[in-house]
């Protein structure tokens, strides 16, 4: 990266930062015209494209940056957050599956566990929130396996009827 598109890239992200999205998208595609091997300003055109709410672009953005970078843990947990956002759950949890693959941490197996909750996989997502406690102690970790664990209950309470 020259000092040139270190430079675009950065205004681009103050752009982000203040939430001005079409400013952002100016910057990026700049430094992805002049440098389209950059998998940092992909991941960060498909944020302000997500930003506009654009998710087919975002999305195609996302992936141009891990097909440049296939380890590159920030365009795959944003690809992930689209995915479940937008409720295309199967994905989303393919794509988390990946995070986790390629050295997801705990926050990765909270929103595994989310998904994973979604699809009604209850025991699957309580076992993600466990392993998510066992590497960070948060508060919110124990309200979500207590949540799961509930919605466990109901759920068998209610197909013993």
């Amino acid at each position: 990266m020259n000092s040139k598109e270190k430079i675009q890239l950065h205004k681009g992200m103050d752009c982000v930062r203040r939430m001005d999205f079409e400013k952002a998208i100016e910057y990026f595609q700049i430094v992805t015209a002049s440098n389209p091997d950059m998998p940092e300003a992909w991941n960060n055109l498909g944020v302000a494209f997500y930003g506009l709410g654009r998710i087919d672009e975002a999305l195609e953005s996302y992936d141009r940056s891990i097909a440049l970078d296939p380890s590159n843990l920030d365009a795959l947990r944003n690809r992930a957050f689209l995915l479940r956002n937008q409720k295309r759950l199967p994905e989303a949890l393919e794509a988390y599956d990946t995070v986790l693959e390629k050295g997801g941490d705990a926050i990765d197996l909270e929103s595994t566990a989310v998904v994973l909750t979604a699809m009604g996989r209850l025991e699957e997502a309580l076992n993600c929130l466990y392993l998510a406690r066992e590497k960070l102690s948060l508060k919110r970790l124990e309200d979500e396996i207590e949540m799961v664990q509930k919605k466990i209950l109901e759920r068998d309470g209610q197909s013993g009827d």
